[in-house]
């Protein structure tokens, strides 16, 4: 089955594939045997293959890696009813506002991630290169996750959540600048990628500390119904980061056989209205909800354990 042009591939579902995209593109010309625009049955059966591996072994890593630690304060678990999960997130302030700062950071990033296909076809004119974007993206990830533990001995998770986001930023400045030379769009796409990872891992930290503050703050510990914002949240953000892409699509002419010299620079303005100055604004709020409104520090959660504990020994 043949693609022209990206808009079928990659609008339709952004949302549900902002981390997967790179890898499809990569994968399914590799599997299919061709030069990049067929996609083959047997080049998606080798992508279902990679992704079935690959989440197979991130289970089996999880399942002989980890061990449950079991505590007073954990086993003082008590179920709630379905319409009381909502009072119960709604009275945990820290969570909420981390939430509503997670939620805008991936919003913005996932509109710039949904876009990037387009950028490297309708502005660089070069989408036989976006692998490279994958290949980046891999490497610096793993390295990024790697270096986390390492970055919380040493600085606060309140530092690596807004010097991550003002690092991405300096990437979004170098995108703007970088025009249609693809060095300087690999390096900007490093540099707003790389701290994407330790963001994610202090924002999913913070939720978690959320479980403990909710419970000294409430009197009941709500984990499953606290972990499960994260998730919402990115699905959220992708499915309307789904219609985004759409709508910057059609209104920057980046649609059907158009090609790079077909896009007017009133529709270049709108493109970059769209992946680059949008998404700025959204993770800059992110950054500043989660300074000034987030007080559950390290040091704070291990205050609200000592204080459950005793709490809940002199029952």
């Amino acid at each position: 089955m043949r693609h022209d042009f990206p808009f079928r591939l990659y609008v339709r579902s952004p949302g549900r594939c902002h981390r997967g995209c790179t890898a499809r593109y990569f994968f399914l010309p590799y599997f299919s045997g061709t030069s990049g625009e067929t996609e083959t049955r047997a080049g998606w059966l080798g992508f279902a293959i990679v992704i079935a591996l690959v989440s197979f072994l991130g289970a089996m890593a999880t399942i002989w890696g980890t061990k449950e630690t079991k505590n007073l304060i954990r086993e003082s678990t008590e179920k709630i009813r379905l319409r009381d999960v909502f009072k119960v997130l709604g009275k945990n302030d820290q969570l909420m506002w981390l939430a509503l700062s997670y939620f805008l950071f991936a919003l913005g990033y996932t509109i710039t991630n949904s876009l990037l296909i387009y950028y490297f076809r309708y502005v660089l004119g070069r989408q036989s290169d976006y692998y490279l974007v994958g290949v980046i993206t891999a490497i610096l990830g793993m390295v990024s996750v790697a270096l986390f533990p390492v970055m919380v001995k040493w600085v606060k998770r309140k530092t690596i959540y807004t010097g991550g986001i003002i690092f991405m930023l300096c990437g979004y400045v170098l995108f703007l600048t970088a025009g249609h030379h693809l060095i300087p769009v690999l390096v900007a796409v490093s540099l707003y990628f790389f701290p994407y990872p330790m963001i994610f891992l202090a924002a999913l930290m913070t939720i978690t500390d959320s479980v403990e503050y909710g419970q000294l703050k409430i009197g009941n510990r709500n984990e499953s119904v606290t972990l499960a914002v994260r998730p919402l949240l990115d699905k959220l953000a992708g499915a309307i980061s789904n219609g985004i892409v759409g709508i910057a699509a059609v209104l920057a002419g980046m649609t059907g056989n158009a090609l790079p010299s077909d896009i007017s620079s009133h529709g270049l303005s709108i493109f970059k209205l769209f992946i680059f100055f949008g998404p700025m604004i959204l993770i800059a709020i992110a950054a500043l909800l989660y300074f000034f409104k987030i007080k559950l520090s390290e040091e704070k959660h291990a205050q609200i354990v000592q204080q459950l504990e005793h709490k809940l020994s002199t029952k």
